[in-house]
């Protein structure tokens, strides 16, 4: 009685088993996708991206669906004062231009953290040196405060800011 399910056994079985190799051969398939799309959007000290940006605010800009926060610069946000005008100087200073971000490694709220060039000229401290943005000293090390000027005193000041 037994022998008659064998060729039915031994058929499932190979169904089975080709079952099993093409799903292991589907999950390695995924799981190298996966390291390969992770990898591409982890960014490390030193890496650079740049492209035509899209200005999210006056410290947040979009490079080929990244988003960017200027590292040591804090503008106001868009409901703020002096928010819509950060956010229309940076329009105004990165429109067609080509933008070159060199990036920390770190991330805050989903976004990379780098500093940001049009050519030579540092969007960051463009932007505090007209009175659009303020140093923040606690990521900056102080190295835009000089290019402050007194009319940045009424801009909001982040907590976060103050150095430790």
């Amino acid at each position: 009685m037994w022998q008659c399910w064998m060729p039915i056994y031994s058929q499932l079985s190979d169904v089975f088993c080709k079952c099993s190799i093409r799903m292991l051969r589907f999950l390695i398939t995924i799981l190298v996708m996966t390291l390969i799309v992770t990898r591409a959007n982890a960014f490390e000290v030193g890496d650079t991206i740049s492209g035509s940006a899209r200005v999210i605010d006056g410290d947040t800009l979009e490079i080929r669906g990244v988003r960017i926060r200027l590292n040591g610069v804090a503008a106001p946000e868009r409901n703020e004062l002096g928010g819509a005008e950060a956010t229309t100087a940076m329009k105004k200073m990165t429109s067609g231009k080509t933008v070159r971000c060199s990036l920390t490694g770190k991330k805050t709220y989903k976004r990379e953290v780098g500093t940001c060039w049009i050519g030579t000229l540092d969007l960051g401290a463009a932007l505090i040196a007209a009175g659009k943005a303020r140093d923040c000293p606690r990521y900056s090390a102080g190295r835009y405060s000089a290019l402050e000027p007194a009319s940045t005193a009424n801009l909001p000041f982040p907590g976060y800011c103050i150095p430790r």
